[in-house]
Formats: structure tokens, sequence, C-alpha cells
């Protein structure tokens, strides 16, 4: 049965919110509730009347929701091996059932055991959350007003030693979803759950995460428009918060734990690190601007770190969730006619994975653990260059210099041939870098900015403007006065200045004739970034000039 209560709670904050949405209830068994698989079970043993205004009571359980893992042979979700797993750390309130006046409140344990002590109510049930407090995770509808997920159990009559268990099912009768889809918040929220406790319980100190919410719906589907609606496009991370999938027979990603880390991976990189990332199409073998190589890369690493030692990065869609794919960023790939290189979100994601995991291949015989992949990546944002494989290793250099032979014979692991893999990186800049990934335009990969000088850009033109073949980056040493660039170009070419990845200027008129002046300072260096948005297959050319 499906309880839409609306309950208005004080938090903290000086203000009232609405709290709880769906009710997902366990323990019916009707046309609109769950199977018998779904239920709660309670029992009551010892003395105490119930409704004894004076009674001494304890209530206590366990709370659990159904996983679905991935078949990565046959390459869709798999319901003949339903989990069961534990809801970790979740908000758990103890109800009156008679005035649904709340009691007590406390949080599940990591077994997702819970209990309480109380008095004065003859039946109680439990609202468990969608939402855990450290770190503070919430799990809302964004097609039903961003209201909480929240599952409710069945009575139980208030004892000294009352039993209460809770199973959040899937809702699958064999075939389809035919009832309430009630593990599905919970899968989505304990993945996340597992990501953060990975640094939390690893690093030291560990991270401050602010509050993160996550928008799961039944109506999130791969379609542009209202988010409201549904409309999502596809599981993201939008700046603010975290949208994932879950239209049935079309594509759901509520058990697609990578997919989830990955995409919190974005939030993650975005508020405790730096992203530089301009986004747009991407996939294995592209060979990408190196801000949206790192970007991609890292996140789909940091899934394989995170869910170790599950390391096949899965994705489940299509009618009965049962096509999809499996790749195991475990398995290197510096086959030449996979483009790998420093542009290629394929090679970061294994070099970042084998920099992190233990020796167990010929050329990965270093291990830096989370810790270290963490370290570096707070290392990283305080960089001058943009946010590459190159920065990011670097800095992993420099925190660990013993390191430096075994992180070189990673990366060299990638040189396929000339033009596609990785040099030794001797800095943030990729200085003597010489595989350019078939455009040598590319190369350098910062080319340096002189004040009074001017230069061609060689472009190449593509079906999407986030590809190395149209992004070319300047250093420009500040001198404390006003710099100006300039460009003609016969294409649409857009100029941007950054400082440490911060946006300082940019001239972005839809034609080849850009200009832009920007205040500098003496001796700091800022990032000249051309972007080129020819999309056909041409070679063309940019003048740049530097002046005061």
């Amino acid at each position: 049965m499906i309880y839409a209560r609306s309950l208005v709670l004080r938090r903290t904050l000086p203000f009232l919110i609405s709290a709880l949405a769906l009710g997902l209830v366990a323990g019916c068994d009707d046309d609109n509730g769950s199977s018998s698989s779904n239920s709660s079970s309670s029992s009551s043993s010892g003395s105490g009347g119930a409704g004894g205004q004076d009674a001494g009571f304890r209530l206590s359980g366990s709370l659990s929701y159904e996983y679905v893992p991935f078949d990565a042979d046959l390459e869709k979700l798999d319901y003949g091996k339903i989990e069961k797993r534990p809801i970790r750390g979740a908000s758990v309130r103890l109800i009156d059932a008679d005035t649904d006046a709340e009691i007590a409140k406390t949080t599940s344990d990591d077994e997702g055991a819970y209990s309480f002590d109380y008095t004065g109510a003859a039946k109680v049930k439990l609202w468990v959350y969608a939402q855990t407090e450290a770190p503070s995770l919430t799990v809302e509808d964004n097609t039903s007003g961003d209201e909480v997920y929240v599952m409710e159990s069945n009575t139980a009559d208030s004892a000294e030693d009352a039993k209460l268990d809770v199973l959040a099912a899937t809702g699958w009768d064999g075939t389809a979803y035919t009832k309430i889809r009630a593990a599905a918040p919970f899968a989505v929220l304990d993945t996340a759950y597992t990501a953060a406790r990975r640094f939390l319980d690893e690093v030291s100190p560990p991270p401050a995460f602010p509050p993160l919410k996550f928008n799961w719906s039944i109506n999130n589907r791969p379609e542009e428009g209202d988010k409201a609606m549904g409309q999502v496009g596809t599981s993201h991370f939008d700046g603010e918060e975290l949208y994932i999938l879950g239209k049935e027979d079309v594509d759901t990603d509520e058990f697609d734990s990578h997919i989830i880390v990955h995409e919190w991976g974005h939030w993650f990189d975005q508020t405790l690190g730096r992203a530089d990332t301009i986004g747009g199409t991407h996939g294995s073998g592209d060979i990408e601007d190196p801000r949206l190589a790192w970007s991609e890369g890292f996140c789909t690493a940091l899934s394989a770190i995170i869910l170790d030692p599950d390391t096949t990065y899965t994705d489940s869609s299509g009618p009965g969730q049962a096509s999809g794919f499996a790749n195991d960023v475990e398995m290197n790939d510096n086959n030449a006619e996979s483009s790998p290189g420093w542009f290629s979100e394929t090679t970061v994601h294994g070099v970042v994975y084998d920099l992190y995991d233990g020796p167990n291949e010929p050329f990965d015989q270093v291990s830096v653990g989370i810790k270290g992949i963490y370290e570096a990546h707070q290392s990283q944002k305080n960089k001058a260059s943009f946010t590459t494989l190159f920065s990011f290793v670097a800095s992993l250099k420099e925190n660990d210099p013993q390191a430096a032979p075994g992180i070189d014979a990673v990366t060299s692991f990638y040189n396929a041939s000339a033009d596609f893999g990785i040099d030794p990186i001797e800095d943030e800049w990729g200085t003597n870098e010489t595989h350019s990934g078939g455009f040598p335009g590319s190369l350098p990969v910062y080319k340096q900015g002189v004040v009074g000088n001017s230069y061609t850009v060689d472009l190449t033109g593509d079906g999407e403007s986030n590809r190395l073949s149209q992004n070319v980056y300047y250093q420009i040493e500040g001198d404390g006065m006003p710099i100006t660039v300039t460009s003609t170009s016969p294409s649409n070419v857009d100029l941007a200045v950054f400082n440490a990845g911060v946006l300082v200027t940019s001239d972005e008129n839809p034609s080849g004739e850009e200009s832009l002046t920007f205040n500098s300072e003496a001796g700091t260096i800022y990032v000249l970034s051309v972007r080129g948005y020819n999309t056909m297959p041409v070679s063309y050319a940019a003048d740049i000039t530097i002046s005061h």
C-alpha cells in the first residue's frame, strides 16, 4: 500500500520543510503493496502491558534492501541473484502508530541494526528515511516536489523486547516491476554512502563533505526537457545535485553502482577538488581535450577504487533491464586502435586505478592507495595549469618522490606508437610530451605566449568542440599590466583566460574575431585557452596576438 503523506518536520534550521514523500510500505500484501518478500515481521516477548504509560519498552531489529547484481557475461541485471544488503547510516524514526507522532529517532549501524527504548505508545511503527546524517546524503523524488523517500513499516505491539525487521524489496515479480520499487532509493543511498565512507574511514584528516542530494524517480528517463517531469537526459551531476535514471524498460541506474559512483565522483571532484572539464559528448577511444579526458577517466577510476574488488564498470538498460555493457577498469588497454594517451579517458582510468591498487602486473609495482589518490587530488587543485593527467601525476610525484619510478612505469605502459601514448610526466605542464594524438598542433601541450608576439594556432575540425584537435593552451606570465589577446580565424574560435582554473575573462562571440583584456599580476602564470568550433574534418588556423 502506498501512503502519500505530507509531514512537516522542524530541523535545526529555523524553518519548516516538507520531508516525507512516498511512504514505501513494507509488510502489505494487497493489490498495491509489496509481496511477502517485502514484508516486515514483528514479535514481542516479556512483560509490560502495551499501552501502559509508565512501562518501559524496547524495539529493535534490522533494516535491509534488495540489491540486483549485474551479470557481466550476459550484460544485464540478474534478478535471479538478488542480494539482501543492510541499510546503513539511515535516519530512522519511531512513530506512534495511532497518532503518527514521532517518539524518538536514531540511525542504523553498519549492519543495518537499530534499537529504541521508549515509553507510552501501545503500538509503534518505523519511518526509514532514504537519508543519512554523517555524511549528509538524501535521495528525493524530483518528479514529486523533491520530497524525500521514506519507507514505513508494519506496526508492532509495544513490549519489553519487541522485534521489527524491515526489508525494502525491488518490486520485481519475475518479469516486470509490478509492485513498489522500495529498494531503489536505498540502493542509491547505500552506494553513495559507500563512496563517502571510503574517504572518511581511510583518509586523515577525513574530508568535510557538504550535504548532497540525489534525485531518483521511476519517471527519470533519457530525454532532455523538464527535470520535474523526469526528463533528465542521463544520470548526471548538474553542478549542484545528482540525477539518477529510473525508467523501467528504458534505463534504470539505481543498481548500476559504478554509474552512481562515477557521477558522485564529478561532485567530489568539483566540491573537494577542482574540475576544469569542458564537458560534452565523450566515450572510450575518443581523442579528447585533456581536461575532459581527465575528469571522465578519473571518475571511472574512482568507481573501481570505491567498489574494489568489483572493478567492472557496468550499465543496464532496455526492456527488462536485460541490455547494457560491462568494461573492466583493471583490463589495461594500450592497443593503438584504442588511441591511448594523455587525451584518452580510457588511459586515464587505467593509469589512476593502477596507481591505486597493489603491485599485480609486471609494469604495475606501485600502490599509493586511496590516501595517495586523495592527497594528489587535493594538491592538484592548487596548480596553475588545468586539471589533467599531467597535473595529477605531477602532484603524486611531488607528494611521494620515491614512487616516481613506479609511476613512470605505469604511464609508460600506454605507449602504443609515436602519436599515441604518454612520456614520463615531468610536471603539470606536460613538458617534453611527444605524443600528439595524431594532431601536431596539440604539441607542446602548453605553448609559451609572450606579450608582444603573434602566433598561428593549427586546429582540425570535428563534430565536437571538446576534442584535442580543437583546443590549444598557452602559458602567459603576468607582468602587472593589462594584457590583450586577439584572434583572427575563418572559423568560430573562442578565447578564455584562467588563473589556476578560475575564469578571468573570455570572448566567446560566434566568429573568429575575438578580443579580451585582463589585468595581470606580475609573476602569475595565466592559461589562455583557444577553442575552435569547426564541425568539418578540415584543418584551419587562428592567428593569436598577445599585447599590452
